[in-house]
């Protein structure tokens, strides 16, 4: 009895089975080759990546074989861009040798280069949940272009150089995490920034282009694991647009003027990072209009300035940063300061209102351990760790007001563990150090 109605069952099963195995094949993206020369991949569809993306349904994939490309490829659907991932990622993105447009073996990588006059784009993202990976990306004004009206784009081991403007302009609209991750930037004038929706406009001196209207926004975004190297800054997401949601994480600058830049955010985060080097404004640097940002866990050496606010230093003005949260970073080496929370255009308008300092590390610098200019108010400098630095361990300066310095430790310090040129309005409480200004003052005071 069990033998017979076994019969039916196994059949039904077999069925099923069949039936599932079908649709996973139909449920998978459907795949065209290009093959400029047709060397590599004797059965390609297509010579060029445009050509392959015009004809390609969305959600196709497109396999893209080792050539050099001269082309500017606009995707405007969902598509998925697959080049060379794994020859991408053996390169060395800090080898010190000069990027040079001929240098890379093109029967091994997928290289992009538009070889064009006047400003051009390598590749334009106009679509939602766009896969780039896997390119050697050159020789344009923009390499790669995010428009910020899409999401769910993700682009990650690509080798971007040598663009004369960005390496990557990276927007979105943020109705899910577009992300940016495993990519190497290097030898273009800047890495990855978030500007412009209409970069030919880019132009110094500034003008009316980088008004709201062509303002690029990044919301909902993740830029992790990338190296930048040798760019005027890395990873500089401070255009004129708006940041929401942005997360800055596990990247390593090595000899930029700046390593990370960040302005006008909201709940966003720069975190485990790693800077070596920089010599501009700032390892870190923190425009105006940062609300409820943590900056966690960095490690930057050997530079300029460590994190530092300074919204002077960009062409676009916010108000001052709030709520901003600065812990466990390490600041080492610096030729100025380690930290420093940045001075207002005018007394009274500081840099960093009502924020945390607290837990880190700011040794050994030239200048300051920790500094916090005039005009700053309503901070908690909390449990922080400054010695050996060439002038002060801690710095107040006068126009501050309403600070707590508490529980930190600051000893073998240039000329003073501790300073406040505006003693009466901030209070300093439990500190460690053994020479402070005004003198009795501060170290191992137990009230205010």
């Amino acid at each position: 009895m069990r033998m017979i109605r076994s019969v039916p069952l196994l059949a039904a099963v077999a069925v099923a089975l069949v039936a599932l195995s079908s649709a996973a094949v139909a449920s998978l993206p459907s795949t065209l080759v290009v093959d400029r020369d047709g060397a590599q991949c004797g059965n390609a569809d297509f010579t060029s990546i445009q050509a392959a993306v015009d004809a390609a349904e969305p959600g196709t994939r497109i396999k893209v074989c080792p050539d050099v490309y001269p082309e500017s490829v606009r995707v405007d659907k969902p598509l998925i861009l697959w080049g060379e991932p794994d020859a991408v990622e053996a390169i060395d993105c800090f080898d010190a040798a000069a990027s040079q447009a001929d240098g890379l073996d093109p029967t091994q990588q997928v290289i992009v280069d538009p070889a064009a006059d006047g400003f051009s784009v390598a590749f334009d993202m106009l679509a939602d949940d766009v896969v780039l990976a896997g390119f050697v990306v050159q020789d344009a004004s923009v390499g790669i272009d995010a428009d910020d009206r899409f999401s769910g784009q993700h682009v990650h081991h690509n080798l971007v150089r040598l663009n004369t403007l960005f390496g990557m302009d990276f927007g979105t609209a943020g109705a899910r995490e577009s992300r940016v991750d495993h990519n190497c930037f290097r030898d273009n004038r800047w890495g990855l920034v978030c500007e412009l929706d209409d970069d030919s406009l880019w132009k110094l001196p500034v003008g009316n282009e980088r008004g709201a209207w062509n303002a690029r926004d990044l919301r909902t975004a993740r830029i992790d694991h990338n190296d930048t190297f040798r760019n005027q800054a890395g990873i500089d997401v401070a255009g004129p647009g708006r940041r929401e949601q942005v997360t800055v994480d596990h990247n390593v600058s090595r000899a930029e003027g700046t390593g990370i830049a960040l302005q006008n955010s909201a709940r966003s985060a720069v975190i485990a990072n790693e800077v070596v080097g920089a010599s501009g404004t700032g390892s870190i640097a923190f425009g105006g209009g940062n609300t409820d940002l943590t900056v966690a866990s960095n490690l930057v050496t050997g530079g300029r300035v460590g994190i530092i606010f300074a919204s002077a230093s960009y062409f676009d003005k916010f108000p001052p940063s709030r709520r901003v949260t600065i812990t466990g970073n390490t600041a080492r080496g610096m030729v100025f300061s380690g930290i420093n929370a940045g001075q207002g255009l005018t007394v009274g308008a500081g840099e960093l209102r009502d924020s945390v300092i607290a837990g880190n590390v700011s040794s050994d610098n030239g200048l300051d351990g920790i500094i916090v200019p005039a005009g700053n108010a309503g901070n908690d400098v909390r449990d922080n760790v400054t010695e050996r630095n060439g002038r002060r361990g801690i710095y107040a300066a006068s126009s501050t007001s309403d600070n707590t310095f508490s529980g930190n430790w600051m000893f073998g310090n240039g000329v003073l563990d501790a300073r406040d040129d505006n003693r009466t309005a901030n209070t300093w409480v439990g500190n460690q150090c053994l020479t402070d200004y005004p003198e009795g003052t501060i170290c191992g005071a137990q009230s205010s």
